[in-house]
C-alpha cells in the first residue's frame, strides 16, 4: 500500500464517529459487556428519569468532601424537637445534619426522658449498604454487573438471563415470594422494574459465596471498618439489619457520594438508570440508591434528593442538591422521617 493511501485511510479512521459505547456511561470510553439477549426483553415500563450529569457529581463530591466538625445549632435543635413532639406516635428519635461547609449537628431524643440508645435501627437502608459491598466487588473484578446468576441460583426462573445488575435494580422479574410450588417469573428480565425480596435473597447468596463470609461480616469489613464507622453494626438476619448512630449514617452517605466507598465509575453507574417507583414520577430507584424530585410533587419545593430509604420505613438518609446538606433521621414508633428531614433541610436553605 502506498504511503499516500495509508495517510488517506488513517484520516478516514480518525474522522469516523466514535463507537456508541464510548459515551456509555458518562464517556468512560470502554465497551459494556453485553448480557445475552435471548430470554431477555427491552425495558417497557414507565419512563426512566433523566440521568444526572458529570458536573452534578463533581459538585456533589466537592460538597461532601469537607471535614466534619461537630457544632451546636440551637435553631436546628428547636426544629428537631418541635418536629418529633408533633408526632405523638414517636417514642424515640435520632438525627444528624451535615452542612456543606462541614459543620455537623446531631441529637437523639426519647419521649419518656430515658437515655437514648447509642445506635438506632435503620430499617429500609439495608439495600444501600448491600449494594455498596456489591459495587466494591465489581470494582475489584470479583464480580461483574453483567454476570448471570445461574451459577448461584440455577433453580430461579430465567436464571440464565438474569444479571447481577438486574438483582440490584430489581429488574429481574423474580417472583415476590417463594411458595410451596415453583413460582413463575413476573416478567422477562429487563422488561420492567418491581421490588422483590427475592432479588435481595439471591444477591446475598452471591455475595456470601464470592466473599466466603456471612453478609453481616462482609458489610462490617467492607464498609464499617473501611471508613472507620465505629458506631455502625450489622446483624445477621433476613434481610441483614443495620444499627448505627445518625452521625455514622451521614458519614456513610457522604462517603458513598464522595466516591470514597468506591470510585467514581461505580458511584455514577449506580445512578445511571433510574426507574420510577410510583405513578407520580417523583421517586426513582437505581442500584441501591434513590432520587426524589420534590419539585414534581410540590411547586414550592424545588429540590432533588439523593437518598436511601423505603416507603413507610422509619428511617431515611438524604443529600439535598439545593442546600448541599446531608441529613439522617431514624424514628422508633409511628412517625414520618421524610417530613422531619424536610424540616431540617429547609432550615439549612433558609
Amino acid at each position: 500500500m502506498s504511503l499516500s493511501r495509508r495517510v488517506l485511510l488513517s484520516a478516514i479512521a480518525l474522522a469516523a464517529p466514535a463507537p456508541a459505547f464510548a459515551q456509555w456511561p458518562f464517556g468512560l470510553g470502554r465497551p459494556r459487556n453485553r448480557a445475552p439477549r435471548e430470554g431477555r426483553a427491552d425495558y417497557a415500563g414507565p419512563p426512566l428519569r433523566q440521568q444526572l450529569g458529570d458536573w452534578q457529581f463533581d459538585q456533589i463530591r466537592t460538597a461532601v468532601s469537607t471535614r466534619l466538625q461537630p457544632v451546636i445549632r440551637d435553631t436546628i435543635e428547636e426544629r428537631f424537637l418541635s418536629g418529633v413532639l408533633a408526632m405523638p406516635g414517636v417514642e424515640a428519635a435520632t438525627a444528624a445534619l451535615a452542612e456543606p461547609g462541614g459543620a455537623v449537628w446531631t441529637q437523639s431524643w426519647t419521649r419518656d426522658g430515658t437515655p437514648p440508645p447509642a445506635q438506632f435501627p435503620w430499617d429500609g437502608l439495608e439495600r444501600a449498604y448491600v449494594a455498596t459491598a456489591a459495587a466494591q466487588m465489581v470494582e475489584t473484578g470479583a464480580l461483574t454487573l453483567e454476570a448471570q446468576i445461574a451459577p448461584w441460583a440455577l433453580d430461579r426462573p430465567n436464571a440464565a438471563w438474569i444479571t447481577l445488575e438486574d438483582l440490584l435494580a430489581h429488574t429481574s422479574g423474580l417472583p415476590a415470594a417463594d411458595g410451596p410450588e415453583p413460582q413463575a417469573a413476573r416478567f422477562q428480565p429487563g422488561a420492567a422494574m418491581a421490588l422483590s425480596p427475592a432479588n435481595d435473597e439471591v444477591l446475598a447468596q452471591i455475595l456470601t459465596t464470592v466473599d466466603d463470609a456471612p453478609l453481616a461480616d462482609i458489610l462490617t469489613r467492607r464498609i464499617a471498618e473501611r471508613r472507620d464507622l465505629r458506631e455502625t453494626a450489622f446483624g445477621a438476619g433476613d434481610p441483614v439489619t443495620v444499627s448505627a448512630s445518625a452521625l455514622d449514617v451521614v458519614r456513610f452517605w457522604r462517603d458513598l457520594l464522595g466516591e470514597r466507598m468506591h470510585g467514581a465509575q461505580a458511584t455514577r453507574r449506580r445512578f445511571y438508570r433510574l426507574h420510577p417507583l410510583a405513578e407520580g414520577l417523583t421517586d426513582y430507584a437505581g442500584l441501591g440508591v434513590r432520587v426524589r424530585d420534590l419539585a414534581a410533587a410540590e411547586d414550592a419545593a424545588a429540590d432533588t434528593w439523593l437518598y436511601a430509604g423505603e416507603a413507610d420505613a422509619a428511617a431515611i438518609v438524604a443529600y439535598s442538591m439545593t442546600s448541599r446538606a446531608t441529613v439522617a433521621i431514624a424514628l422508633k414508633g409511628e412517625g414520618d422521617p421524610d417530613a422531619l428531614a424536610r424540616r431540617l433541610l429547609d432550615l439549612v436553605r433558609a
